[in-house]
């Protein structure tokens, strides 16, 4: 029990690629499970019990939990990439951590052929942003919003509403993670062990 509240008051710092990828997919999961767990639980009042219940309910809300996920990470990639301001000779390594994220776990049933298409927008985000570009966390989160919002498996009749509420989930846990990043990440070390070859 000690040892468990000693992780929680005092969590390992980030210094290698292999540690971003498990902050940054624990971070992204955490996240995703509650924004989307909310809202549907929100979205759904005194309904919700039954439906999750509901096999065809939990499989459709386990695409939307992955696909938040996803998008999540991405976010929380770029967030990093700004945090440690290293030039674009850290995007392959980013990227990897990104790809890493994704791939600890199985493929999902509803993407069979991986996340690479996520591996791409990923990169273009990359091109079309210096990589000292301080992060738009509304922007971002408003754009993860619309996405998570494709997926959710129950809505009301306002879209515009529920992709606010949304957006303001996903703002607030990319605010959350940036504001932690100075005390988790030890910055010159990650930057030179992100720079060794793979």
């Amino acid at each position: 029990m000690l040892a468990g509240l000693k992780r929680t008051l005092f969590p390992q710092r980030v210094r290698s690629r292999s540690q971003l990828t498990r902050f940054v997919s624990g971070e992204a999961s955490y996240v995703a499970q509650r924004s989307t767990y909310e809202f549907s639980r929100n979205t759904l009042a005194w309904f919700g019990q039954s439906a999750f219940g509901d096999p065809a309910f939990n499989e459709a809300f386990a695409v939307c939990r992955w696909e938040a996920f996803a998008a999540i990470a991405a976010d929380m990639t770029m967030v990093v990439r700004a945090f440690l301001d290293g030039g674009a000779d850290l995007d392959p390594a980013l990227l990897r951590v990104y790809a890493d994220a994704l791939g600890e776990y199985p493929a999902p049933a509803h993407r069979p052929q991986g996340w690479s298409d996520r591996h791409a927008a990923l990169l273009s985000r990359f091109a079309g942003s210096p990589p000292d570009h301080r992060p738009d966390f509304k922007a971002m989160g408003h754009r993860t919003g619309v996405i998570i919002h494709e997926f959710v498996p129950a809505r009301s009749n306002n879209a515009e509403e529920e992709r606010q509420v949304l957006a303001a989930a996903v703002t607030f846990g990319l605010i959350s993670f940036n504001d932690r990043l100075s005390q988790r990440l030890v910055r010159q070390a990650l930057l030179d062990n992100l720079r060794l070859p793979p």
